[in-house]
C-alpha cells in the first residue's frame, strides 16, 4: 500500500478553521453533561460577585472537545492537498495529547478558531503513522491564544488493506 502520509512533513500548516462563536448555552450544557456545574462557566452573577472576570469563561475541556469539529473544517481537505497519493485505505483516530495548556480564559460570546500544524510523523509497524499536530486556539481580538496543544492522531490502514 502506498504510504501517502509520508508526504506530511513537520512544519506543514494544515490550515486554520473558520471562526466559531461560543454561546452560554454551550458552556451550561457541557457542564451539565460532565456533571461539573462550575459557576465559573455557568453563572454570570457568581462571576460578577466572586471573580475579576467580566463574564463566564469556557470550560477548558470544552475547548478541547471542540477540536474534532474545528479539525474537520480544514484538515480533511488539506490532507488530500498535501499528500501526493490518496489517503484512501486509511482512517484516523484520536491518540491523545502530549501537552495541553490553557493560556488565556475564553469569555462567553467569543469567537475562536484553531490552527493546525504538523509537528512530527512517526511510522507504525502496521504501515500507519502517529501524527503529532500543534494546535493553537485563537480568540478573536486577543493577543494570546486560549489554548495550545500537541495533539496525537493515528492514521491506520483500514481492514481492506
Amino acid at each position: 500500500m502506498d504510504k501517502a502520509w509520508h508526504d506530511l512533513k513537520p512544519g506543514t500548516v494544515m490550515g486554520v478553521s473558520p471562526w466559531f462563536q461560543l454561546r452560554q448555552e454551550m458552556f451550561t450544557e457541557f457542564e451539565e453533561l460532565t456533571l461539573s456545574n462550575d459557576p465559573l462557566h455557568t453563572d454570570p452573577q457568581w462571576i460578577a460577585e466572586n471573580t475579576h472576570f467580566k463574564s463566564t469563561i469556557a470550560p477548558g475541556f470544552f475547548t478541547v472537545a471542540l477540536l474534532p469539529y474545528l479539525y474537520k473544517q480544514v484538515v480533511t481537505a488539506k490532507l488530500k492537498e498535501v499528500v501526493t497519493g490518496k489517503l484512501d485505505g486509511y482512517f484516523s483516530m484520536n491518540y491523545g495529547f502530549d501537552k495541553i495548556r490553557w493560556v488565556e480564559p475564553v469569555p462567553v460570546n467569543s469567537r475562536i478558531r484553531a490552527e493546525f500544524v504538523v509537528m512530527q510523523v512517526t511510522p507504525r509497524a502496521d504501515n500507519g503513522a502517529v501524527v503529532k499536530t500543534k494546535v493553537t486556539l485563537e480568540i478573536e481580538g486577543a493577543s494570546r491564544p486560549g489554548m495550545v496543544a500537541e495533539w496525537l492522531g493515528v492514521l491506520m490502514p483500514d481492514s481492506k488493506h
